[in-house]
């Protein structure tokens, strides 16, 4: 009884050892496939039925494999498709097997096994799937050019064999390509048998490499190729991102002409005001005629002047109110050096002449308010750190006051920053859409295209701030007092020179033509205005550099908020590495 025993137990070992020979090759300890088949039929509408036979070997527990076909491809700097369809995965007795698909980066991927099971040892998968639009159509031929295994095996394929059969084409010359990408060694065999090709490589095919064939077709065939018609749908269906990237440009185009191009009126005079002259929409190729101007503007301010201008109200601007405020001697403006031990530099002391609103513009009310609120003096630097929400406020009543002018139809400051940040959006919405086929097509021309479309709706969204007529003969005006003093024209036309300094002055600083202002005004030797309690005794070179530095001092110190010059905080005081706040990162599966 005991012999019988001992002969069953010998048996199922001897019959385990076996079975485990068989799903162990001999010599190998690594993942990979033992053999790549692949069949391939051409149809009569050139396109391909393909089944594949992948052998493969695990020494580790694993779900089951990926395979990645190319389903679009870069040729001529443009996107084509073979569109893959008809997938099925079955084991070697047809028996159905799981898989997911997904597309990405131009690539159909099947995820091949179940997410529940893992296995070691070998496991055969027979893959097969149609593919369109295949066969190419050369001069004098037709072909057949398809890469059998792909280079982008993470381990190696020890040997790849194809078989095709061509029944509405007859097969002639064939050739293979076996190695890296890029290779033209062809270490294959290649046979024919009853109408079929067989080309066999014993080459092992590790990561970057591939394994290729080319199959000449005689063009006297039945093969139904695509029409013209069909090609250019296809190809502007593939790439209709092109045509996503001058979106931004293009729309904001149409907007900006619509409803963002300025009125003027029909007659060329541009000292005309009056809303009731016949007025249009400017033409878009309309030169426009900068006038010179040599007198002060007396229908703006000079910070609404400067608003005109670039068509946003800027720290120059309110500066130039409050230098205006001194040349209607509401205020005087003095620089007085610092005293006091480790004191050094200066200040400029601001002295409150007389109250009262008399006929003064409300942004100039409101600045006389909130400079000296009950004192009858202060200093520049007293108001640094809490005169920036006053500064915000004068804007937005210098904006208002444009409005109220009617020389825009809408808040220039807010029409723009609706637009702009609308057109911000809109960019990053088309980017983020098109940068995956950008990159797929790996050319600088696509990402330039997008770039330039960008810019140009950045530019559009920019300039959405629209003019009424009114307001577009004040700007021509403002660009006209501008020129006459960059080209020192006043220096020839004017007589009353004193007086054109005396208004001009905070005009000069809120255009940005300060500098040659006060240059000129040297070169004739005329003394500065007498507003101005600290260009008395002055030379003009000195008096040049204090009023620049007046202007930038208080451009810069009123608008001064110490609430963004810091940032948040602790970390046990200094902190830093990312400098606190949740922290983004990933990896692995």
């Amino acid at each position: 009884m005991k012999r019988f025993i001992l002969a069953g137990l010998f048996f199922f070992l001897s019959a385990g050892l076996v079975q485990g020979a068989e799903m162990i090759p001999v010599g190998r300890s690594i993942e990979e496939i033992t053999r790549f088949e692949s069949h391939i039929t051409i149809n009569q509408d050139t396109s391909l039925s393909i089944e594949e036979t992948i052998n493969y070997f695990t020494p580790v527990d694993k779900h089951g494999i990926y395979r990645y076909i190319p389903e679009k491809y870069r040729r001529e700097g443009l996107v084509y498709s073979n569109p893959i369809s008809e997938i099925s995965v079955t084991d070697t007795e047809g028996n159905p097997m799981p898989f997911s698909t997904t597309r990405e980066k131009g690539n159909l991927t099947l995820k091949i096994g179940d997410p529940n099971k893992t296995f070691a040892g070998r496991r055969i998968y027979s893959i097969s799937y149609k593919v369109g639009y295949a066969i190419l159509r050369q001069k004098d031929f037709d072909e057949l050019y398809w890469d059998i295994t792909g280079e982008g095996w993470q381990f190696p394929v020890l040997s790849s064999t194809v078989t095709i059969r061509s029944p509405f084409a007859a097969g002639g010359e064939t050739i293979c390509f076996v190695g890296p990408v890029g290779s033209v060694s062809s270490d294959c065999t290649i046979s024919r048998k009853d109408k079929l090709i067989k080309v066999e490589t014993r080459e092992e095919i590790n990561y970057g490499d591939n394994f290729t064939v080319a199959v000449k077709l005689n063009q006297q065939n039945s093969l139904i190729f695509p029409t013209a018609t069909e090609k250019l749908i296809d190809l502007i269906k593939n790439n209709l991102f092109l045509a996503l990237t001058v979106v931004p440009g293009l729309l904001m185009f149409f907007v900006w002409y619509k409803k963002g191009r300025d009125f003027r009126f029909v007659s060329p005079n541009v000292f005309n005001l009056d809303t009731d002259q016949p007025k249009g929409l400017r033409p878009l190729f309309e030169p426009i005629n900068t006038p010179m101007v040599y007198e002060p503007l007396k229908d703006l301010t000079p910070g609404e002047a400067g608003a005109m201008l670039d068509e946003k109200v800027d720290n120059q601007d309110v500066v130039a109110e409050i230098i205006d405020l001194a040349r209607k001697k509401y205020l005087g403006i003095e620089r007085v050096e610092k005293k006091g031990f480790l004191k050094f530099g200066h200040d400029y002391l601001l002295t409150k002449f007389k109250d009262g609103p008399g006929d003064l513009p409300p942004q100039q009310k409101y600045l006389m308010e909130h400079i000296f609120n009950s004192k009858t003096s202060v200093k520049l630097n007293e108001l640094k750190g809490t005169f920036y929400i006053h500064m915000t406020k004068v804007k937005e009543i210098i904006n208002d006051r444009l409005r109220e002018q009617k020389l825009f139809t809408s808040n220039p400051n807010n029409t723009r920053g609706i637009w702009f940040i609308a057109t911000v959006l809109m960019c990053c919405a088309v980017f983020a859409t098109t940068i995956n086929t950008m990159a797929f097509l790996e050319t600088i021309w696509t990402f330039a295209i997008f770039l330039v479309s960008a810019v140009t709706a950045i530019i559009f969204a920019w300039n959405m701030p629209q003019k009424t007529a009114v307001g577009t003969n004040l700007a021509l005006q403002v660009r006209g007092l501008r020129e006459t003093i960059r080209l020192g024209k006043w220096r020839e036309e004017i007589k009353e020179k004193h007086l054109f300094i005396e208004e001009i002055l905070p005009f000069a600083i809120a255009l940005g033509v300060i500098g040659k202002l006060t240059k000129d005004m040297s070169a004739l030797d005329i003394r500065p205005p007498k507003y101005l309690e600290g260009g008395r005794g002055m030379n003009n070179l000195a008096w040049s550099g204090f009023v620049s530095d007046f202007s930038h001092s208080a451009a810069s110190g009123l608008s001064y908020n110490p609430s963004s010059s810091s940032s948040g905080g602790s970390g046990f005081s200094g902190g830093s590495s990312g400098g606190g706040g949740g922290g983004g990162g990933g990896g692995s599966w």
